[in-house]
């Protein structure tokens, strides 16, 4: 299979910069967003082992667990579906498929979280007894009968927040999911925890902002379409029908439903292994270890998220190049902003698990496996984003089926002898695979790589200065907060120093240019407007 070519042999310079631009101010925006979340995200989980310590944190999370496999499963796929689907129907001037799009995409995903709510609701004790391990089984039982309502509504949620981003926005998830949802809930729950309140109403708490998002998603989509219909009135080609529109984006989505299954069964089912072979205790400690990489990993799904519509448009153009010159500058932009957190955070594991309580430092092993397995992840860019816009939803199937099958056949293996620490080995073994098949299939068949110059030089540095340094610093000053300060402020002043260097090869000018600009064009191509609803 050859992959399409341009018209030209490589991107002229005025297209590279007009993609590097909208890459950026997507990708500035959901950034931000993305460490607003992930400081969230720790404040919540500050929050549940501080008050409720290893085993009733452990409860809460092994619960959280069982509630995002089913509501990620529940959405069928239909967020990625919704973006392929709108970015492919804007590029191409069919703003009036729009419409019909979203009720083929949404309406499943309405219908099939009713029937997973139901099921939790009457399955509660069940599940409860399962992983429960004796010691939090009521209060397990008392989250799911709780968050059994809010499963439809977060499996809308996140079909409709995947909607926007079909319209070449992220503004509605950095605001909605971002800063609001990731924002609310440490402070609702600590209210909650503090004022005495039962498991129910702790559930509850955290649960809630998926409610108020869901609505504030639907809104700001109507807004989205009406602009775009408005936008293109008068220009808008004939539109497929309802029945091709059915079968374009079924046949696409439905292997997309299965894949995200597997997807969120590799993010969650450690804990939920862990939770069952050994105790809620020990999956607080091993859950919250794993979450001290969130922002990390929150910004390589970031990144991913903004070039997800940019990869659709462009491939729907048979714009070769143009796709591997943006791919390549997401690879770098991410290598360049993870792979020092990873290192820091390996290196002084044990005095940051503190944070979050004496008992989690047992994780520090945790996560020194999972950041190496995290850095080998960055490196791959978002590589399975371009896999699935590049129409193989298929594959991309195959490839989590393994990946899935390798973390629980691993987990099963390892857990009973080596404990969290094997859970830790499972996932990190997983990780590898997950990016080494769809990183071979974009590179044998459809040409594209991705390490340019930006990667390259991102990981070098990364890898002498927050590791060489940080590793020579803890070995003069130890895990103290004073050993961290220091080699913060020397590693960062050397990192800046670097990026002033290196900047054009990680495509930096351009993307501070775009910070100053509106709206930018390439050609005719036509980009989506930065979003002021």
């Amino acid at each position: 299979m050859s992959a399409p070519a341009d018209p030209a042999p490589e991107p002229t310079q005025g297209a590279h910069a007009s993609d590097v631009s909208q890459l950026a101010r997507g990708g500035a925006l959901n950034l931000a967003g993305v460490l607003f979340a992930a400081a969230a995200g720790i404040l919540l989980y500050v929050v549940l082992g501080r008050l409720l310590g290893a085993v009733g944190s452990g409860a809460f999370l092994v619960t959280i667990a069982i509630f995002q496999i089913l509501a990620v499963a529940g959405t069928l796929g239909a967020d990625t579906g919704l973006i392929r689907e709108t970015s492919r129907a804007l590029s191409l001037n069919r703003s009036k498929e729009i419409r019909p799009i979203l009720g083929v995409g949404l309406l499943p995903v309405a219908a099939l979280g009713v029937v997973f709510g139901v099921a939790v609701w009457f399955g509660a004790d069940t599940l409860a007894r399962a992983f429960g391990g004796g010691e939090a089984e009521a209060d397990i039982a008392s989250y799911l009968r709780v968050l059994a309502p809010i499963v439809p509504i977060t499996s809308l949620y996140l079909a409709v927040l995947g909607a926007t981003r079909g319209f070449s926005t992220m503004v509605p998830t950095a605001i909605i999911d971002r800063f609001g949802r990731a924002g609310s809930q440490p402070i609702l729950v600590w209210i909650a925890i503090s004022a005495g309140a039962g498991a129910s109403l702790m559930a509850l708490a955290w649960a809630s902002p998926y409610v108020v998002g869901l609505g504030a998603g639907l809104i700001w989509l109507e807004l989205l379409r009406r602009r775009w219909q408005q936008r293109q009135s008068g220009t808008s080609v004939a539109v497929r029908s309802l029945r091709r529109i059915v079968r374009d984006f079924w046949s696409f989505t439905l292997p997309r439903s299965v894949a995200a299954i597997f997807r969120i069964g590799v993010q969650w089912i450690d804990i939920v292994i862990v939770g069952a072979i050994m105790s809620p205790r020990d999956a607080g400690i091993y859950a919250i270890s794993t979450r001290l990489l969130q922002l990390g990993l929150f910004v390589a799904a970031s990144i991913g998220q903004v070039a997800q519509p940019m990869f659709s448009s462009l491939l729907a153009e048979d714009h070769h190049q143009r796709t591997s010159s943006v791919y390549q500058t997401a690879t770098g932009w991410l290598v360049a902003i993870t792979w020092p957190q990873y290192l820091a955070i390996a290196i002084f594991a044990p005095l940051l698990l503190g944070i979050f309580g004496s008992e989690f430092t047992e994780g520090s092993t945790v996560v020194v496996i999972l950041a190496a397995s995290a850095m080998i992840g960055a490196a791959a860019g978002p590589v399975d984003m371009l896999l699935l816009m590049a129409g193989k939803s298929t594959w991309s199937l195959g490839n989590t089926a393994v990946t899935l099958a390798t973390n629980v056949a691993l987990n099963l293996l390892l857990i009973p002898q080596l404990g969290i620490e094997g859970a830790a080995l499972a996932w990190a073994a997983s990780r590898i695979v997950a990016n080494a098949l769809p990183l071979f299939q974009v590179g044998r068949y459809l040409r594209f790589f991705p390490w340019g110059p930006g990667a390259r030089h991102a990981s070098v540095a990364s890898a002498l200065i927050f590791g060489g340094v940080g590793l020579a610093v803890r070995s003069v000053g130890g895990t103290t907060w004073g050993a961290f300060a220091v080699y913060a402020l020397i590693a960062c002043g050397m990192y800046l120093v670097f990026l002033r260097r290196y900047r054009a090869e990680l495509d930096l000018p351009m993307a501070l240019r775009s910070f100053r600009r509106r709206n930018q064009t390439s050609g005719a191509e036509q980009k989506a407007p930065e979003d002021q609803t």
